[in-house]
């Protein structure tokens, strides 16, 4: 018996940094595609403001400025937030896997509990649709 509750355990650490590795490679992938996606709106906005330069209209300047402002303001924020979901995101990595190597048990009996509601919830779903 003692035999298998160790193997449980490893195999629990194991998913555990299996998972912890897949997030991070995920979140990594996402805030890549988000930044991309900023970097690209930006430079659009960018090159707006540099076709409307030549307009001397008052009212047009104003919001050049106004515009160029909120840029450097979005930039500032963006690399900001950034480097704050990955901090974040890394300190619940670790965290979590720190949890299940300390309480594999514990990880155990939570993953099953979630397992169960969510094949309770499938079930429940599938049954109402038929």
């Amino acid at each position: 018996m003692n035999a298998t509750a160790s193997d449980a355990a490893e195999h629990a650490a194991r998913v555990s940094r299996e998972a912890a590795s897949e997030f991070r490679k995920r979140s990594a992938e996402t805030g890549g595609f988000l930044a991309e996606e900023l970097r690209a709106f930006m430079a659009d906005v960018e090159e707006l403001v540099r076709k409307v330069a030549d307009i001397s209209d008052a009212e047009v300047a104003r919001v050049r400025v106004k515009v160029a402002n909120a840029l450097t303001d979005m930039r500032r924020v963006a690399g900001d937030t950034t480097e704050s979901l990955r901090e974040r995101a890394r300190v619940a990595v670790d965290a979590t896997d720190e949890y299940v190597r300390e309480r594999p048990w514990t990880s155990i009996g939570i993953a099953a509990a979630l397992g169960l509601l969510i094949g309770v919830g499938v079930s429940a779903a599938s049954r109402g649709r038929g």
